[in-house]
């Protein structure tokens, strides 16, 4: 489970090239096809920076401060407090440019520091004059809508005292508690879109019925724009609820774009559209990404050189005894570390986890079958330590920041390379070490070659002790089974078809409530 690390530095730059403006057309190429030409319009419209152009190459020094980016004395005391000394590269290159009041399209790997990159000069600004609305920050998952949520409030005390008001806006609690806290005139709204976009539903519906007594807020004074996880928000079934989120919001404003990756999709169309940006008389946005994602087979899908990446592979009926093995004998020799293990359905979380139980081994769960209060409760208790294994889903592997979390194990391999890049994000970050581990069944090995391939790195065979995996074989067999019958026994399969069956109804309109 060694892990190296490198100190090696890498000249970073600004791109303002023909490819900055046409990763951003050919993005809007792709919405064309789940949402309206009116959509396009508006977000071509959304990148047309006002500044003059700055220049095209910047050198940083690894000893560069963040009084140095331009940030103020007083959050640079905040940060020193916080144990902040030092900015990552992505906020050495993002802080100065997005103070500027530049838009920038920013592409780092995970755990790199990617938040506070947008949130310094949100708060920087904030601070010169609170203004109302300023700042809107739409990201795909509640969880990480809640994280940033608490990181800005984190960041928000000037000499104790609070800085400006942060209201985090997701499913869960009632639209209209939500629409009388809108009204209230937040500075920083944290939102998904599914929410977000229920909320000016709503509020036109009322608009044109002439109902005077709903509370009245208005997104059209909003400055700064924030889309994180860019790349999902893209390219997931968030079309629609965009669209009437971008209608609301001003043409002239600032708008940041960040994400882990740039999907092939995405990469292949920019030297498709060259031709296309000789013709547009536009200004660009500012394309900031490390040297060494330029150079990768797969823009963007570098995983750290900190982070340790192995596979073992096995029969697909000794996978869960692999598992319990490798979870146990981690526990035992890394007494403070956390793991997180993810699996691709709701219902292998919980067999997991019930397995776990039976086994001995205290766990915690995290996927989109759980209520809010049960998803913020898991979390809880996975971070302050109390509980050190987390089983989830995909929805945990976006954002979500878990310092102490120093191994990854993935049930299963991901259909989609990019979830896997995502998901082993979750340790190593930050510059720390990390270990990324793999479960192989012989069904699965196509995709663990493409991921290989994605990320352009060959995974290593991990050394296990299969005498003593065979040992308990039987033990491993014989909970899940009996985890299996406790999921029959509750119905789970039933109460997930009856969530899907409501989550059909709202898209539909029959009921406006609980959206993501």
């Amino acid at each position: 489970m060694q892990s190296r690390t490198t100190t090696d530095t890498q000249e970073h730059k600004y791109e303002k090239s023909t490819g900055s403006y046409l990763f951003v057309t050919r993005l809007l190429n792709i919405w064309t096809k789940v949402i309206s030409s009116n959509l396009t319009l508006r977000l071509a419209r959304l990148f047309d920076i006002r500044s003059t152009l700055v220049s095209t190459t910047q050198d940083f020094q690894i000893t560069m401060s963040f009084g140095e980016l331009g940030v103020c004395p007083e959050i640079v005391e905040l940060l020193r407090d916080k144990g902040i000394s030092a900015p990552t590269e992505v906020q050495k290159g993002c802080i100065p440019v997005i103070l500027e009041g530049n838009d920038v399209v920013a592409c780092a790997k995970t755990g790199s520091g990617k938040t506070a990159a947008f949130l310094i000069p949100i708060l920087q600004s904030l601070m010169t004059e609170l203004k109302p609305l300023y700042a809107l920050i739409i990201t795909p998952t509640r969880e990480l809508a809640h994280q940033i949520g608490e990181q800005a409030a984190g960041l928000n005390l000037i000499q104790g005292e609070p800085l400006c008001n942060v209201l985090v806006i997701t499913g869960g609690r009632s639209i209209i508690h939500q629409s009388i806290d809108l009204a209230r005139s937040p500075h920083i709204i944290v939102s998904t879109p599914g929410r977000l976009a229920d909320l000016l539903r709503t509020q036109i519906a009322a608009q044109e019925a002439n109902v005077t007594d709903k509370p009245e807020w208005t997104l059209s004074r909003t400055r700064v724009v924030v889309l994180d996880e860019a790349d999902r928000l893209l390219e997931d079934n968030f079309g629609k609820d965009l669209n009437i989120i971008l209608k609301a919001l001003p043409k002239r404003r600032q708008t940041l774009l960040f994400s882990a990756t740039f999907s092939d999709a995405v990469r292949s169309s920019l030297e498709a559209a060259k031709s296309e940006a000789c013709t547009e008389n536009r200004r660009l946005p500012i394309l900031w990404q490390p040297e060494c994602m330029t150079t990768c087979q797969s823009v963007g899908a570098v995983t750290v050189e900190t982070l340790s990446q192995y596979y073992i592979l096995m029969r697909p009926e000794h996978k869960e005894a692999f598992l319990v093995h490798t979870v146990d004998q981690f526990l035992s020799e890394n007494q403070l570390s956390l793991i997180m293990i993810f699996t691709n359905k709701c219902k292998w979380c919980h067999l997991i986890g019930l397995m776990m139980t039976s086994l001995g081994i205290k766990s915690t769960l995290l996927h989109s079958a759980m209520t809010q209060k049960n998803r913020i409760s898991s979390l809880t208790l996975f971070r302050s330590s109390q509980i050190r294994v987390l089983i989830a889903t995909d929805l945990a592997s976006r954002g979500l920041d878990f310092p102490t979390v120093d191994i990854v194990i993935n049930h299963n391999v991901p259909i989609r390379p990019k979830d896997y890049v995502h998901r082993v994000g979750r340790t190593a970050r930050a510059g720390k070490a990390g270990l990324a581990l793999t479960l192989c069944d012989l069904f699965e090995v196509k995709r663990l070659k493409a991921i290989q391939t994605f990320i352009n790195k060959e995974l290593k065979i991990f050394d296990v002790n299969e005498k003593k995996v065979a040992e308990i074989i039987t033990e491993v067999s014989i909970a899940r089974r009996d985890a299996e019958r406790k999921l029959d026994e509750i119905r789970f399969d039933e109460k997930r078809e009856i969530n899907k069956a409501k989550n059909l109804m709202k898209a539909r309109g029959l009921k406006a409530s609980e959206k993501n």
